[in-house]
């Protein structure tokens, strides 16, 4: 029985290969080859009812990253993230070497503002090739800045946080999911930053030249004014009620409305209000909302959720520690996040894929494990390659490039940078395991 399972498992694995190679050769749709690749594989080797296989899309995720793309893109679509970037580069225009520094800081704001990392890595690849590379900074640099939307969109309420938090979730950890997302945003800002200033002074982005006749960026709009104020009530609401309720303030009431004012819910009221408001054209909004990203998610969760059923968890997990040290688990989670984020979307692919193994793991070593840092460590994993030329962020990256006398250096450039992500979050990963 367990050859049999195994070779199901071999078989899911296959199917991924094979969606992301019919991606990338044919611009085949990644999600929909993988719904496609679970209805074979669920239906007729393992004998499940179509239903039982339906029954495994994301309904959770696929609503919590629709939601949030709603309420966010309303910023996106009237410029209010672009406006905001240009305000801070107009800051250190006298200031040539804090133009890295602050390109890190529009990099977190805009994750954290909630614009989705392919849009927020793209808008900062361009503010990168157009601004930072003529004044000096190597594009390497620039592509390492990367990591700070990436970062950024970890927080609870940003496009991989929501991801995050309910794949925790959806694993045996709903109470500490909220708790654990945090902390992994935390952590993980903190160890981005380490790799990018290693990054900064590897490629000696200390010789920066200052920007010339850069004009000042004109005064925020009606509509930017509007959404601003708007994404700082729903983060308001998103974060207070829940932070009154764990200091025990505000009784039954304060509860109840902690229980109403999910990040979900809040953003389809912030998307309606938004509308009446005139902020932006909500056709648009929902044209550019990532549905190539939420087909993705839901396939590939699909997917690996028919090879969940047939053992694929337990296999690894068995796998894993019967050979690996408890206190190298963290270093080899990792490694796995990063080996499938080098051809694939980081988080939204990898991390669902990833995450089941892990309470298998703490299982396995009778507690000795800390679950946090095993998410962390897949998270670390999938966030540091996801600047592989090969990967969704990576290739956004390349494609903002119009010099092709960098083309080539960037696809090695860029590897190697994956590589000092990795390493620098392996090794802190692997005190963090024996320490907590």
């Amino acid at each position: 029985m367990e050859a049999v399972n195994g070779t199901i498992v071999i078989l899911c694995l296959v199917g991924v290969a094979l969606a992301i190679f019919l991606s990338y050769k044919f611009n085949l749709q990644m999600g929909i080859s993988a719904m496609v690749f679970a209805f074979i594989i669920g239906v007729l080797f393992m004998k499940l009812r179509v239903k039982e296989v339906i029954a495994m899309f994301p309904t959770s995720v696929f609503f919590q990253v629709l939601s949030l793309s709603l309420f966010f893109g309303v910023g996106v679509v009237n410029g209010t993230m672009e406006a905001i970037a240009k305000k801070m580069l107009y800051a250190t225009r006298k200031r040539p070497y804090m133009l890295v520094f602050m390109l890190m800081v529009i990099g977190f704001a805009l994750g954290i503002l909630g614009c989705v990392p392919p849009a927020a890595g793209a808008i900062l690849a361009v503010m990168g090739f157009t601004i930072a590379v003529p004044s000096g900074v190597d594009p390497l640099i620039c592509a390492s800045l990367g990591y700070s939307c990436n970062a950024g969109s970890f927080i609870r309420w940003g496009a991989s946080g929501a991801i995050i938090e309910s794949t925790i979730a959806s694993n045996g950890y709903e109470a500490d999911a909220m708790g654990y997302t945090w902390s992994i945003f935390g952590l993980s800002v903190v160890i981005s930053i380490l790799v990018m200033v290693l990054c900064f002074f590897i490629w000696k982005g200390y010789r920066v030249k200052e920007i010339v006749g850069m004009e000042q960026p004109a005064p925020f709009t009606r509509e930017q004014k509007g959404t601003l104020t708007l994404i700082l009530v729903v983060v308001f609401f998103a974060v207070v009620p829940g932070m009154l309720v764990t200091w025990k303030i505000g009784g039954a009431f304060m509860k109840s409305l902690s229980g109403f004012c999910d990040i979900q819910v809040l953003c389809l009221i912030g998307f309606i209000i938004a509308h009446f408001l005139k902020l932006a054209n909500p056709r648009e909004v929902i044209n550019k909302c990532p549905w190539n990203t939420l087909l993705l998610l839901a396939g590939i969760s699909m997917l690996m959720s028919v090879g969940v059923k047939a053992g694929a968890i337990k296999i690894i997990s068995d796998w894993l520690t019967a050979t690996i040290p408890n206190w190298l688990l963290p270093f080899f989670m990792c490694l796995l996040g990063a080996f499938l984020s080098s051809f694939s979307g980081g988080i939204t692919v990898v991390f669902p894929m990833v995450a089941p193994i892990v309470p298998q793991l703490v299982q396995s070593s009778g507690g000795a494990l800390n679950a946090m840092v095993l998410f962390l460590a897949a998270v670390l994993g999938a966030h540091f390659t996801g600047m592989s030329p090969f990967s969704t962020g990576g290739a956004v990256f390349m494609g903002m490039n119009r010099d092709e006398s960098q083309a080539k250096r960037l696809v090695t450039g860029q590897l190697v940078v994956c590589l000092i992500g990795v390493v620098v979050g392996g090794i802190i990963l692997t005190i963090l395991g024996v320490t907590m």
